[in-house]
C-alpha cells in the first residue's frame, strides 16, 4: 500500500510554533527597529494563494510600516510583487519539497518591532533564531482550532470553513474581497513578457488545464481528460493550454497525442509569478485540487475544480469558481493512503463539461 507520508509533515507545525513562542519569551530583546514587521508565511503554493488576500489587507492597514516577508523559495518572485512589501526572504516549508531546495545566496535580516508568524517550519525556526524582534504574534491558536474544526466537519460530512477566511482572522482583519490589482503591483515588463508568449497570442478564448496533483488520490485519469477536452472543444472556440511541473509532462504528451486538434503547453517553462500572470491573462481554468487552482482563484479566473478526498480547505471566494465533489465531505483515509477507486474517479467528463457550461453562463464577479 502506498502511503502519502508528505501530508504527515503538517503535524510538525504546532510543536514548532510552541518552540518559537518559548524561544521568543526567553530570548533577550534588543535593538528592534520601530514600525518594522516581518511576516512569516512559509507554506505551499495553495496555502500562500489562500492567505494573500488577508496579507494584503494586513499590509494595507499598516501604511507607513516597513514590512518584509519570509516565504518558501518558489514563492519569492510572486511575493516580491505584493504591494507594500519591502524585502522577501526564503526558508523551506515543513514539507521541504523538491521545488523548495534553493534559496537566495545571502540573507541579511533587519531587526523588527514585530514578527507575525502565520506558518512555521524547521528551516524558518532556524532563520528566526538569528532575528531580533520586540514582539511575536503567531497563528498557533488559530492553527489548532482549525485542525479541530476540520476533524469535526469530516465526522459530520460537511465542507469546513475556508482556510482563506481563517487567514483574515489570524491577521486581525475583516474578511472581504481583495482584487488581484490590490494585492499585487505588476511591473510593465512582467506583463509584456507574458503577453509576448506565443501560446497567448491569438483571438481564441484561453482555457488553462492542470492535470497534476501532489498526491495520486487527487489526480484524474488521462483518458477522462481526453474525453473532456473533446467535449469542451465543441462548446466554443477555445485554445487549451496546459500548465504544471515537469512531472506533468508525461500526462500532457499522452493527452495531446490523442486529440484531433492542437493543444499547447507551458509545463515546466514558467515560474510561479509567470503562472499567476498567465492565469490572470486567460479566460478559464480547469484542474484538480492543487496549487495552480488556488492561484487561479487568486487571479480572479473563472474555474472548475475536480476535488478528491476531503477535507476541502480551499473554496472559491466567489461565484467565478465551481467545485465538483463526490466525497460528501469524507475521505480523510484517502488523503494518506492509496485506494484503488478514489472519490475523484466518480467524477465523469460529462460532469465537468456541465459545470463548465454553467460557468460560461454565469456573470463574472465585479472584482474579476
Amino acid at each position: 500500500m502506498k502511503i502519502n507520508s508528505d501530508y504527515f509533515n503538517i503535524f510538525k507545525e504546532p510543536a514548532l510554533f510552541v518552540m518559537l513562542i518559548i524561544r521568543n519569551a526567553l530570548k533577550r530583546k534588543r535593538g528592534a527597529k520601530s514600525n518594522t514587521i516581518l511576516i512569516v508565511n512559509v507554506c505551499l503554493i495553495g496555502d500562500f494563494a489562500a492567505s494573500a488576500p488577508a496579507l494584503s489587507a494586513y499590509i494595507g492597514s499598516h501604511l507607513g510600516a516597513t514590512i518584509d516577508l519570509l516565504v518558501s523559495p518558489p514563492l519569492q518572485s510572486l511575493a516580491e510583487r505584493m504591494t507594500g512589501v519591502r524585502k522577501v526572504y526564503t526558508a523551506s516549508s515543513v514539507f521541504a519539497r523538491e521545488l523548495e531546495q534553493f534559496r537566495s545566496a545571502a540573507q541579511k535580516f533587519d531587526s523588527y518591532e514585530k514578527i507575525l508568524a502565520l506558518r512555521i517550519s524547521h528551516d524558518a525556526y532556524r532563520v528566526l533564531d538569528t532575528v531580533t524582534t520586540g514582539e511575536l504574534q503567531t497563528g498557533f491558536a488559530y492553527f489548532i482550532a482549525y485542525g479541530v474544526h476540520l476533524m469535526w466537519n469530516l465526522i459530520i460530512g460537511k465542507t469546513p470553513r475556508s482556510w482563506r477566511e481563517v487567514n483574515f482572522d489570524m491577521v486581525g482583519a475583516a474578511s472581504r474581497e481583495v482584487s488581484f490589482e490590490e494585492i499585487f503591483s505588476i511591473p510593465a515588463g512582467d506583463s509584456a513578457r507574458i503577453h509576448a508568449l506565443s501560446e497567448l497570442c491569438f483571438e481564441q478564448k484561453k482555457i488553462i488545464i492542470h492535470t497534476g496533483g501532489s498526491w495520486l488520490m487527487n489526480t484524474w485519469g488521462t483518458d477522462k481528460w481526453i474525453e473532456l477536452i473533446k467535449k469542451l472543444q465543441k462548446l466554443g472556440d477555445f485554445r487549451f493550454i496546459f500548465v504544471g511541473a515537469k512531472k506533468d509532462e508525461r500526462d500532457y504528451r499522452y493527452i495531446s497525442a490523442r486529440l484531433p486538434f492542437p493543444t499547447y503547453s507551458l509545463i515546466d517553462r514558467i515560474d510561479i509569478l509567470d503562472l499567476v500572470l498567465v492565469l490572470h491573462a486567460s479566460d478559464y481554468f480547469i484542474g484538480v485540487d492543487s496549487g495552480p487552482r488556488n492561484l487561479a482563484h487568486l487571479a480572479g479566473l473563472p474555474s472548475v475544480t475536480l476535488l478528491g478526498p476531503a477535507p476541502h480547505m480551499f473554496t472559491p471566494p466567489n461565484s467565478n469558481g465551481i467545485v465538483i465533489d463526490r466525497s460528501g465531505g469524507r475521505g480523510l483515509y484517502q488523503r494518506f493512503f492509496r485506494q484503488k477507486n478514489g472519490f475523484i474517479d466518480l467524477i465523469t467528463p460529462s460532469d465537468v463539461c456541465a459545470a463548465f457550461s454553467e460557468l460560461l453562463s454565469t456573470p463574472r464577479s465585479p472584482n474579476d
